[in-house]
Order: structure tokens, then sequence, then C-alpha cells
């Protein structure tokens, strides 16, 4: 498979769960957050953690196929041409709604935690079972910071992590820079524009991070 961001929470996965390749698209943003989200994108499946100016303009997306995307924006269990997706309600601290999201494809498990901004829970944790790669908000504000993402990092263990919500020209939050994250987790990091793996590709050992870039 083949991982990509778009910016914010926002990332473009790729794979072959079967014949054909599948499309994913995570929590596409506005424009009114400072950044021009992708033009032309297309997916199979849109998959939002909340309603928000970071997470919800779907409308952005084309279908694939010259069909509508399937819309994932609430907990439950989906089965879209053969990629697992698990919603998980996990709220906001001032209680707004708010999903979080265990990805399964090509047998590699990713958890995308959209905008969370707390710990997890237990119950959360182990809704979200074993995880690969683990996708998570690390710039503080609005979502988590990077000491309580080194903290649910250490609640997953993931092989893989990779940072969103972070530090970029032109936001109009101002997020932390994300090389405060890789110092908290003290892990081995590279960057990358676009990040290729497969199961067997996975860090072995110790866990690496990979910032991606637009």
């Amino acid at each position: 498979m083949q991982i990509n961001w778009n910016g914010l929470g926002s990332f473009t996965v790729v794979g072959k769960p079967f014949t054909g390749d599948v499309t994913i698209v995570t929590d596409p943003y506005d424009a009114s957050v400072g950044m021009k989200f992708p033009r032309n994108l297309a997916a199979s499946i849109v998959v939002s953690s909340h309603v928000g100016e970071m997470a919800n303009n779907i409308k952005e997306v084309a279908g694939e196929d010259a069909k509508h995307p399937f819309v994932i924006d609430h907990a439950g269990e989906f089965e879209v041409k053969g990629v697992f997706v698990t919603g998980v309600r996990a709220v906001r601290k001032d209680g707004a709604d708010h999903t979080i999201y265990r990805i399964d494809l090509e047998d590699v498990s990713i958890g995308f935690l959209g905008a969370l901004d707390r710990v997890l829970t237990d119950k959360e944790v182990e809704a979200l079972g074993t995880v690969d790669v683990l996708i998570l908000p690390v710039g503080g504000g609005s979502v988590i910071d990077k000491s309580i993402a080194s903290d649910i990092t250490a609640q997953i263990e993931p092989r893989l992590v990779i940072p969103s919500h972070f530090a970029v020209k032109g936001l109009k939050e101002k997020f932390e820079s994300v090389q405060g994250f890789c110092e908290e987790v003290s892990c081995s990091s590279e960057e990358s524009k676009k990040l290729k793996l497969t199961r067997n590709s996975l860090p072995q050992e110790d866990m690496q991070v990979t910032v991606l870039s637009r």
C-alpha cells in the first residue's frame, strides 16, 4: 500500500485488497484552515472523524468509477471493496462527537485518531485492537500535544507512527513542530513524501516514526 499526506489529518491510502486498487481519504479539510485541499482527489472511501472545517469537506473528494465515495463518519463496522473499517466513538474533551478508526487493508492495521484532544481510555484502546501503523495528532492546541501523543503511542505500541496536525506554513492554527514529538518518543525517524509499505516491510524491532510531507 501507499500512504500520502494531504495536510492536517488528511491522508490518502491506496491499497489492493483483491485485484484492483482501493483509495481511502481521511478527514478532508476546508480551505478556511489556511491550506488548500488537493484538487482532483478521488476515493472509494472517505473517513471523517468529526464535523468541522478540519475534517468534513467531503464534497471535495470525488468518487471512483463515476460513483460517490462511501462515507464513514460514525462508529460501527464496515466492509467496502475488501477494506475493513472499524469506527470507535471517542468524544473530545468538550463532549463534541468524534470517532477514531481502525482500517484493515493488505494484512496491515492502521489506527487513525482523527483530531483527538485527550488520552485514550482503556476501553477505546481495547476496541482498536492491535495496530501496526498509528496516525495521530502531535501539534497541541485543539488536538493532543507531543506528550499525550507519546503516552498514546505507549498505550497502543504500534510498529510505525505517522504524525498529523503539526506546524506547516500557512495554517490558521499554530501547531507545534513535529520535531518535538520525535524527540519525545526517542526513536528513529525519517522523512518522506510518500510511504510504501507491506506487512513484511514494517519495522520488526524498534518502533519507527515516518514524517510525511505534502
